[in-house]
Parts: C-alpha cells; sequence; structure tokens
C-alpha cells in the first residue's frame, strides 16, 4: 500500500511594513489602479468593451449560420436562411469595425486637442 504524505508548509509573515508598501505600490502600478483616468478615458474604454461584446456576437452567428448550412441535407430554404445570416453578420462586422475606427479617432483627437498633444495609447 502507498502510503501518501503531505510536507508541512509554513507562511512567511513580513515583518516591515515598508516591505509591504512597496510590494502594494508595485502592485497597484502594474495594475494600472493608481493612474487618474480622464472621462474621455473611460467612455473609450467602455465603448471598446461593447464593440469586442459585438465581435463575439459576430463569432457566434457565424458559427450558427455555418451550422445551418452544413445540416441542411440540400435545402434550399435552410441554405438561403444560413446565408441572410452569414450576410447580415458580415455587414455587422463592417458597421462595427468602422465604429471602432470612428470612436477611437475622435477620442484621441479630443484627448489630444484636451490634454495637449497626448491622445489614446
Amino acid at each position: 500500500m502507498l502510503a501518501i504524505s503531505a510536507a508541512p508548509v509554513s507562511a512567511q509573515l513580513l515583518t516591515d511594513t515598508a516591505d509591504l508598501d512597496a510590494l502594494t505600490e508595485d502592485y497597484v502600478d502594474t495594475a494600472g489602479l493608481g493612474r487618474d483616468v480622464s472621462l474621455p478615458e473611460v467612455i473609450s474604454l467602455i465603448i471598446k468593451v461593447l464593440l469586442s461584446f459585438l465581435g463575439v456576437i459576430f463569432v457566434i452567428l457565424i458559427i450558427y449560420a455555418g451550422f445551418l448550412w452544413l445540416t441542411s441535407a440540400g435545402s434550399e430554404d435552410k441554405i438561403s436562411k444560413a446565408k441572410k445570416i452569414m450576410t447580415a453578420a458580415v455587414i455587422g462586422l463592417a458597421i462595427v469595425l468602422a465604429a471602432y475606427t470612428i470612436t477611437f479617432f475622435v477620442i484621441d483627437k479630443l484627448l489630444e486637442a484636451t490634454k495637449g498633444g497626448v491622445g489614446l495609447d
């Protein structure tokens, strides 16, 4: 019979609060939590997240239309439905990409105008 034993583990505590403060500052800097964020940057981030979500919906629609087409078994109705879904998804993707491009351009120019030449990263 095989015996399994666990090795003892001990947690080390920081004895100096300066070490803890330095670790906290490093974490905050790495995560980007300690910097001031302007309203246009927040709006830009929200728009980017929403447009990314729309990109995921595009992929789901293409997969769904492909599945319909593959399982149509030659039925013209199902094939035409799949083609319509794919066409609508591609048009939607073009609209989303155009919206993203326009949004990025406008917010970048707004930030350059208000911050003195510093736009989005």
